[in-house]
């Protein structure tokens, strides 16, 4: 039933940069790998709520109510811009050398699995993909909910597992990403990108997400 076009597919979704990333790669500059790799389990957690819906048919309501669409799309944006917002008043600041995550002011595990769950969760992208994709890939006769959740569990093992090698070498990089100079300079862009794919959430239009 996995078929290799399938799993072709699911890669190049996922290599494709969007607000995930952003916040992935966010996270893991802030507070390292613990960090890094709690945000991969909350977008993870997000793709399950997305795979539970789209099994249940209710991701539907999404793709053809104008209302449901809108309040996804621009909480979604909102949240991205706060998150891009909070990245730039950080770079304003000193950053304290690193050690614990009191003195660095570092996000808990428990906020970075919070911030990819959010992102995934407000990303109507992620609710149109799961709908538009995966149906394509069901047998014909088969168990429709089971073959659903079957498929979903692949898309979110491999999405877990490129998320988690790029924290993981983000990790063998930290040693020169957290230098002061550095570190403000990241803020700054990574800050730039959320609230400029905040903005683009809102301004795309369904066809193009």
């Amino acid at each position: 039933m996995i078929s290799l076009a399938f799993v072709v597919t699911c890669v190049l979704v996922l290599i494709a940069p969007g607000p995930s990333l952003a916040v992935m790669l966010t996270q893991s500059l802030r507070s390292g790998r613990a960090g890094g790799l709690a945000t991969v389990a909350g977008n993870t957690m997000g793709l399950a709520v997305w795979a539970t819906a789209s099994a249940f048919g209710l991701t539907a309501l999404v793709r053809t109510s104008e209302i449901a669409f809108v309040v996804l799309k621009v909480a979604g944006a909102v949240y991205l811009c706060w998150l891009g917002i909070q990245s730039l008043r950080r770079s304003r600041h000193e950053p304290a050398p690193l050690a614990t995550a009191e003195d660095t002011g570092r996000p808990s595990p428990m906020a970075s699995l919070r911030a990819g769950f959010m992102t995934n969760v407000t990303n109507p992208k992620a609710a149109v993909l799961y709908l538009a994709l995966l149906p394509q890939f069901l047998p014909p006769d088969g168990n429709p909910l089971l073959d659903t959740f079957v498929l979903a569990g692949v898309q979110m093992a491999l999405s877990a597992s490129y998320y988690t090698l790029l924290v993981l070498a983000i990790g063998l990089a930290r040693r020169v990403l957290s230098r002061p100079v550095v570190r403000r300079w990241l803020d700054r862009v990574s800050g730039l990108v959320l609230v400029g794919l905040g903005i683009r959430m809102v301004t795309l239009s369904r066809a193009a997400l």
